[in-house]
Protein backbone atom coordinates (compact mmCIF):
# COMPACT_ATOMS: atom_id res chain seq x y z
CA UNK A 1 0.00 0.00 0.00
CA UNK A 2 1.43 3.36 -1.04
CA UNK A 3 0.40 5.01 2.20
CA UNK A 4 2.42 2.50 4.23
CA UNK A 5 5.49 2.88 2.03
CA UNK A 6 5.26 6.65 2.34
CA UNK A 7 5.01 6.52 6.12
CA UNK A 8 8.00 4.18 6.28
CA UNK A 9 10.01 6.59 4.14
CA UNK A 10 9.02 9.51 6.34
CA UNK A 11 10.06 7.68 9.48
CA UNK A 12 13.42 6.62 8.13
CA UNK A 13 14.21 10.13 6.96
CA UNK A 14 13.48 12.03 10.18
CA UNK A 15 14.21 11.81 13.89
CA UNK A 16 12.05 14.61 15.29
CA UNK A 17 9.57 13.88 18.09
CA UNK A 18 5.85 14.25 17.42
CA UNK A 19 2.73 13.95 19.55
CA UNK A 20 -1.49 13.53 17.81
CA UNK A 21 -7.11 13.32 18.74
CA UNK A 22 -8.04 14.77 21.97
CA UNK A 23 -9.22 18.40 21.88
CA UNK A 24 -5.93 19.62 20.44
CA UNK A 25 -5.96 17.05 17.64
CA UNK A 26 -9.43 17.97 16.44
CA UNK A 27 -8.51 21.66 16.49
CA UNK A 28 -5.39 20.93 14.47
CA UNK A 29 -7.20 18.94 11.77
CA UNK A 30 -9.91 21.58 11.41
CA UNK A 31 -7.31 24.33 11.02
CA UNK A 32 -5.42 22.33 8.40
CA UNK A 33 -8.70 22.19 6.46
CA UNK A 34 -9.58 25.84 7.13
CA UNK A 35 -6.23 26.99 5.74
CA UNK A 36 -6.94 25.21 2.42
CA UNK A 37 -10.01 27.38 1.85
CA UNK A 38 -10.17 30.83 0.26
CA UNK A 39 -10.93 33.85 2.43
CA UNK A 40 -14.47 33.92 1.00
CA UNK A 41 -14.99 30.24 1.76
CA UNK A 42 -13.67 30.72 5.27
CA UNK A 43 -16.17 33.52 5.87
CA UNK A 44 -19.02 31.36 4.54
CA UNK A 45 -18.03 28.59 6.93
CA UNK A 46 -18.00 30.96 9.90
CA UNK A 47 -21.42 32.32 8.91
CA UNK A 48 -22.87 28.80 8.83
CA UNK A 49 -21.33 27.99 12.20
CA UNK A 50 -22.87 31.14 13.73
CA UNK A 51 -26.32 29.53 13.36
CA UNK A 52 -25.38 26.66 15.69
CA UNK A 53 -28.08 26.21 18.38
CA UNK A 54 -25.35 26.10 21.04
CA UNK A 55 -23.28 28.93 19.56
CA UNK A 56 -23.52 31.26 22.55
CA UNK A 57 -22.87 28.52 25.12
CA UNK A 58 -20.20 26.45 23.36
CA UNK A 59 -18.52 28.86 20.95
CA UNK A 60 -17.80 31.75 23.29
CA UNK A 61 -14.24 31.49 24.66
CA UNK A 62 -13.94 31.50 28.45
CA UNK A 63 -10.38 32.86 28.33
CA UNK A 64 -8.65 35.43 26.10
CA UNK A 65 -8.03 34.05 22.60
CA UNK A 66 -5.85 35.84 20.06
CA UNK A 67 -7.78 34.61 17.01
CA UNK A 68 -11.37 33.80 17.97
CA UNK A 69 -12.44 32.76 14.46
CA UNK A 70 -9.76 30.06 14.29
CA UNK A 71 -10.63 28.92 17.81
CA UNK A 72 -14.28 28.58 16.79
CA UNK A 73 -13.39 26.50 13.72
CA UNK A 74 -11.27 24.20 15.89
CA UNK A 75 -14.03 24.04 18.49
CA UNK A 76 -16.48 23.07 15.74
CA UNK A 77 -14.43 19.92 15.13
CA UNK A 78 -14.23 19.20 18.86
CA UNK A 79 -17.88 20.05 19.55
CA UNK A 80 -19.27 16.48 19.18
CA UNK A 81 -17.11 15.57 22.18
CA UNK A 82 -18.41 18.60 24.09
CA UNK A 83 -21.91 17.35 23.21
CA UNK A 84 -21.31 14.08 25.07
CA UNK A 85 -22.64 15.95 28.12
CA UNK A 86 -25.67 17.25 26.22
CA UNK A 87 -28.42 14.59 25.93
CA UNK A 88 -30.10 16.35 23.01
CA UNK A 89 -26.94 16.21 20.90
CA UNK A 90 -24.90 13.26 22.19
CA UNK A 91 -24.47 10.53 19.56
CA UNK A 92 -22.13 7.89 21.12
CA UNK A 93 -21.99 5.39 18.24
CA UNK A 94 -21.25 8.02 15.59
CA UNK A 95 -17.64 8.24 16.77
CA UNK A 96 -16.49 4.77 15.67
CA UNK A 97 -16.96 2.02 13.11
CA UNK A 98 -18.13 -1.49 13.95
CA UNK A 99 -16.17 -4.51 12.71
CA UNK A 100 -12.91 -6.36 13.12
CA UNK A 101 -9.59 -4.74 12.33
CA UNK A 102 -7.75 -7.90 13.35
CA UNK A 103 -8.77 -11.37 14.58
CA UNK A 104 -6.59 -13.88 16.43
CA UNK A 105 -8.03 -17.35 16.87
CA UNK A 106 -11.26 -18.93 15.70
CA UNK A 107 -13.79 -16.28 14.63
CA UNK A 108 -16.57 -18.71 15.48
CA UNK A 109 -15.63 -18.27 19.15
CA UNK A 110 -15.94 -14.49 18.92
CA UNK A 111 -18.85 -12.10 18.74
CA UNK A 112 -17.85 -9.99 15.75
CA UNK A 113 -20.55 -7.55 14.65
CA UNK A 114 -21.38 -7.08 11.01
CA UNK A 115 -19.99 -4.03 9.29
CA UNK A 116 -22.57 -1.22 9.10
CA UNK A 117 -24.37 -1.04 5.78
CA UNK A 118 -25.33 1.98 3.70
CA UNK A 119 -27.05 4.97 5.26
CA UNK A 120 -30.61 3.85 6.18
CA UNK A 121 -33.52 5.81 4.78
CA UNK A 122 -35.44 8.22 6.95
CA UNK A 123 -32.56 9.05 9.29
CA UNK A 124 -31.84 12.53 10.64
CA UNK A 125 -29.41 14.34 12.92
CA UNK A 126 -31.50 12.98 15.83
CA UNK A 127 -30.86 9.33 14.85
CA UNK A 128 -28.73 7.54 17.44
CA UNK A 129 -27.71 4.20 15.91
CA UNK A 130 -25.34 5.29 13.18
CA UNK A 131 -21.58 4.75 12.77
CA UNK A 132 -18.80 6.87 11.31
CA UNK A 133 -19.34 6.30 7.59
CA UNK A 134 -23.15 6.49 7.85
CA UNK A 135 -23.10 9.59 10.06
CA UNK A 136 -20.62 11.30 7.74
CA UNK A 137 -22.83 10.68 4.71
CA UNK A 138 -25.86 12.00 6.60
CA UNK A 139 -24.08 15.20 7.62
CA UNK A 140 -22.72 15.69 4.13
CA UNK A 141 -26.29 15.51 2.80
CA UNK A 142 -27.52 17.99 5.42
CA UNK A 143 -24.79 20.53 4.65
CA UNK A 144 -25.65 20.37 0.93
CA UNK A 145 -29.43 20.39 1.40
CA UNK A 146 -31.61 23.34 0.41
CA UNK A 147 -34.21 22.24 2.95
CA UNK A 148 -32.00 21.92 6.05
CA UNK A 149 -32.34 24.59 8.71
CA UNK A 150 -29.35 26.87 9.38
CA UNK A 151 -28.96 25.24 12.80
CA UNK A 152 -28.84 21.75 11.30
CA UNK A 153 -26.28 22.85 8.73
CA UNK A 154 -24.08 24.18 11.53
CA UNK A 155 -24.36 20.91 13.46
CA UNK A 156 -23.54 18.96 10.29
CA UNK A 157 -20.50 21.17 9.67
CA UNK A 158 -19.19 20.30 13.15
CA UNK A 159 -19.78 16.57 12.79
CA UNK A 160 -18.10 16.44 9.37
CA UNK A 161 -14.96 17.96 10.88
CA UNK A 162 -15.05 15.63 13.87
CA UNK A 163 -15.74 12.45 11.92
CA UNK A 164 -13.07 13.20 9.34
CA UNK A 165 -10.62 13.24 12.22
CA UNK A 166 -11.99 10.11 13.88
CA UNK A 167 -11.98 8.14 10.63
CA UNK A 168 -8.25 8.82 10.22
CA UNK A 169 -7.41 7.57 13.74
CA UNK A 170 -6.54 3.85 13.44
CA UNK A 171 -8.24 2.88 16.71
CA UNK A 172 -11.62 4.28 15.57
CA UNK A 173 -11.85 2.02 12.52
CA UNK A 174 -12.56 -1.28 14.30
CA UNK A 175 -11.44 -3.57 17.09
CA UNK A 176 -9.10 -6.47 17.71
CA UNK A 177 -10.86 -9.77 18.45
CA UNK A 178 -8.89 -12.49 20.25
CA UNK A 179 -10.24 -15.84 21.41
CA UNK A 180 -10.30 -16.19 25.20
CA UNK A 181 -9.03 -12.64 25.74
CA UNK A 182 -11.19 -10.27 23.72
CA UNK A 183 -14.00 -12.42 22.26
CA UNK A 184 -16.19 -9.29 22.11
CA UNK A 185 -13.35 -7.08 20.86
CA UNK A 186 -10.94 -4.70 22.56
CA UNK A 187 -13.28 -1.72 21.98
CA UNK A 188 -10.89 0.02 19.62
CA UNK A 189 -7.86 -0.71 21.86
CA UNK A 190 -9.60 0.77 24.93
CA UNK A 191 -9.09 -2.56 26.72
CA UNK A 192 -5.33 -2.72 26.10
CA UNK A 193 -3.67 -1.09 29.14
CA UNK A 194 -0.47 0.91 28.68
CA UNK A 195 1.88 2.63 31.10
CA UNK A 196 2.09 5.77 28.95
CA UNK A 197 -1.69 6.28 29.09
CA UNK A 198 -4.57 4.40 30.67
CA UNK A 199 -4.99 2.40 27.48
CA UNK A 200 -3.72 2.22 23.92
CA UNK A 201 -6.71 4.05 22.44
CA UNK A 202 -6.08 7.01 24.75
CA UNK A 203 -2.40 6.90 23.85
CA UNK A 204 -3.21 7.25 20.15
CA UNK A 205 -5.80 9.94 20.85
CA UNK A 206 -3.11 11.95 22.64
CA UNK A 207 -0.54 11.92 19.84
CA UNK A 208 -1.63 15.32 18.41
CA UNK A 209 -1.76 16.94 21.84
CA UNK A 210 -4.24 17.01 24.70
CA UNK A 211 -6.08 20.09 25.96
CA UNK A 212 -6.43 23.20 23.82
CA UNK A 213 -3.43 25.52 23.82
CA UNK A 214 -3.50 28.26 21.18
CA UNK A 215 0.27 28.72 20.97
CA UNK A 216 1.05 25.01 20.96
CA UNK A 217 -1.48 24.28 18.23
CA UNK A 218 -0.20 27.19 16.10
CA UNK A 219 3.38 25.93 16.48
CA UNK A 220 2.42 22.35 15.71
CA UNK A 221 0.42 23.44 12.67
CA UNK A 222 3.32 25.50 11.36
CA UNK A 223 5.79 22.65 11.91
CA UNK A 224 3.64 20.23 9.94
CA UNK A 225 2.62 22.71 7.24
CA UNK A 226 6.20 23.86 6.65
CA UNK A 227 7.43 20.29 6.10
CA UNK A 228 7.13 19.51 2.35
CA UNK A 229 6.90 15.78 3.10
CA UNK A 230 3.63 16.25 4.99
CA UNK A 231 2.27 18.58 2.30
CA UNK A 232 2.93 15.86 -0.29
CA UNK A 233 0.86 13.42 1.78
CA UNK A 234 -1.99 15.93 1.80
CA UNK A 235 -1.87 16.53 -1.94
CA UNK A 236 -1.40 12.84 -2.76
CA UNK A 237 -4.42 11.78 -0.73
CA UNK A 238 -6.73 13.82 -2.99
CA UNK A 239 -5.71 12.15 -6.24
CA UNK A 240 -7.84 8.99 -6.07
CA UNK A 241 -11.53 9.27 -6.97
CA UNK A 242 -12.44 7.24 -3.87
CA UNK A 243 -10.46 9.50 -1.57
CA UNK A 244 -13.49 11.52 -0.44
CA UNK A 245 -15.48 8.60 0.99
CA UNK A 246 -15.08 7.80 4.70
CA UNK A 247 -15.07 4.05 3.99
CA UNK A 248 -11.79 4.63 2.13
CA UNK A 249 -10.34 6.49 5.13
CA UNK A 250 -11.49 3.74 7.49
CA UNK A 251 -9.92 1.10 5.25
CA UNK A 252 -6.62 2.99 5.41
CA UNK A 253 -6.93 3.23 9.19
CA UNK A 254 -7.54 -0.51 9.55
CA UNK A 255 -4.50 -1.27 7.40
CA UNK A 256 -2.36 1.07 9.48
CA UNK A 257 -3.71 -0.47 12.67
CA UNK A 258 -2.74 -3.95 11.49
CA UNK A 259 0.73 -2.87 10.42
CA UNK A 260 1.64 -0.39 13.16
CA UNK A 261 -0.87 0.10 15.98
CA UNK A 262 -0.99 -3.62 16.77
CA UNK A 263 2.74 -4.10 16.31
CA UNK A 264 4.79 -6.97 17.74
CA UNK A 265 5.12 -4.93 20.94
CA UNK A 266 1.37 -5.40 21.40
CA UNK A 267 0.73 -8.76 19.75
CA UNK A 268 3.62 -10.56 21.50
CA UNK A 269 2.30 -10.03 25.05
CA UNK A 270 -1.27 -10.50 23.83
CA UNK A 271 -0.55 -13.91 22.29
CA UNK A 272 1.42 -14.92 25.38
CA UNK A 273 -1.56 -14.01 27.58
CA UNK A 274 -3.81 -16.08 25.33
CA UNK A 275 -1.51 -19.13 25.57
CA UNK A 276 -1.19 -18.86 29.34
CA UNK A 277 -4.85 -17.97 29.76
CA UNK A 278 -4.05 -14.95 31.92
CA UNK A 279 -5.03 -11.31 31.85
CA UNK A 280 -3.14 -9.05 29.45
CA UNK A 281 -0.47 -7.17 31.44
CA UNK A 282 -0.05 -3.40 31.26
CA UNK A 283 2.17 -2.69 28.26
CA UNK A 284 5.16 -0.38 28.15
CA UNK A 285 5.51 0.69 24.53
CA UNK A 286 9.00 1.64 23.39
CA UNK A 287 10.11 5.14 22.47
CA UNK A 288 10.55 3.91 18.91
CA UNK A 289 6.85 2.93 18.86
CA UNK A 290 5.83 6.33 20.27
CA UNK A 291 8.00 8.27 17.82
CA UNK A 292 6.67 6.37 14.84
CA UNK A 293 3.09 6.68 16.05
CA UNK A 294 3.59 10.45 16.34
CA UNK A 295 4.77 10.75 12.74
CA UNK A 296 1.92 8.57 11.55
CA UNK A 297 -0.53 10.76 13.50
CA UNK A 298 0.84 13.85 11.73
CA UNK A 299 0.35 12.19 8.35
CA UNK A 300 -3.23 11.25 9.20
CA UNK A 301 -3.94 14.77 10.49
CA UNK A 302 -2.76 16.29 7.21
CA UNK A 303 -4.77 13.80 5.16
CA UNK A 304 -7.88 14.36 7.26
CA UNK A 305 -7.51 18.13 6.94
CA UNK A 306 -7.02 18.17 3.18
CA UNK A 307 -9.97 15.83 2.66
CA UNK A 308 -12.19 17.76 5.06
CA UNK A 309 -11.45 20.99 3.18
CA UNK A 310 -12.81 19.43 -0.02
CA UNK A 311 -15.93 18.16 1.75
CA UNK A 312 -16.57 21.56 3.33
CA UNK A 313 -15.96 23.26 -0.03
CA UNK A 314 -18.42 20.86 -1.68
CA UNK A 315 -21.06 21.87 0.87
CA UNK A 316 -20.39 25.58 0.39
CA UNK A 317 -20.82 25.27 -3.37
CA UNK A 318 -24.26 23.64 -3.08
CA UNK A 319 -27.16 25.86 -4.13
Amino acid sequence: MRLLLGVLALLSGSSDRAFAWFESGHHLIALVAFDQLTVEEQQQLLEILAAHPRYREDFTPLAPIKNVDRWRIGTAAYWPDIARDQPNYNRPTWHYQLGATLTIGDPAQMQIPKAPGPLPSGVSLETQELYIAQAFELCRNVLQSNDATPGDKAIALCWLAHLAGDAHQPCHAGSLYAGGLFPEGDRGANLIPTLQRDNMHALWDSLLGAEYDEVEIANRLQTISDDPRYARFGQKCLEDSSAFHPLWWLSESRTLAKEFTYSHEVLGPLQAAMREQVRLPTLYLSQRYIDFAGKLANVRAIQAGYRLAEVWREGLRSP
